[in-house]
C-alpha cells in the first residue's frame, strides 16, 4: 500500500504537488538540521545524568 502511495506522489507533476513537494523537503531537511545540532547538548546531559562527568 505505501508503495501504491509513492507511485501516484512521482505521477502527480503538478505546479502544486511540485510546491508541496518542496516545501515538505525543505522542512524535513530543517528538521533534520535542528536534530543534528541539538544532539551536543543531549549527549552531555545523558553522560552527566549517567555520572561520567
Amino acid at each position: 500500500m505505501k508503495e501504491d502511495m509513492e507511485e501516484q506522489k512521482d505521477e502527480c507533476k503538478c505546479p502544486e504537488c511540485e510546491a508541496r513537494n518542496a516545501e515538505h523537503l525543505e522542512s524535513e531537511t530543517m528538521n533534520l538540521a535542528i536534530l543534528l545540532a541539538l544532539m551536543p547538548a543531549l549527549t552531555i546531559t545523558f553522560l552527566s545524568n549517567a555520572g561520567f562527568f
